[in-house]
């Protein structure tokens, strides 16, 4: 019976470091997985920062403002006052008819 203790032992012992390296090989395939995943969601925080900080220097900067209309020569408005006093002048007449 003493013969057959020490094969017996010495299975148990093979299955144990097997099971042992096969959780090893599951656990660093399962942590090369979470790494990845965490150079990922790195990356979209990274990208996320960026646009962040883009959104606010937009966000900060003063806004453009359109310069104002050059004035224009004197004799042009005259010219627009009298434009706009022969069309006054034309519609009185074409209501009188």
């Amino acid at each position: 019976m003493a013969g057959m203790l020490l094969p017996l032992g010495l299975l148990v012992i093979v299955l144990a470091v097997a099971a042992a390296l096969a959780l090893a090989i599951l656990a660093r395939n399962e942590i090369k997985q979470l790494r990845s995943e965490l150079d990922e969601t790195q990356r979209q925080l990274n990208d996320t920062r960026r646009e962040l900080s883009e959104l606010k220097a937009t966000a900060e900067a003063p806004p453009v403002v359109a310069p104002p209309p050059l004035p224009r020569g004197r004799s042009a408005r005259l010219d627009d006052l009298r434009e706009q006093l022969r069309a006054a002048h034309r519609e009185e007449t074409g209501s009188e008819e």
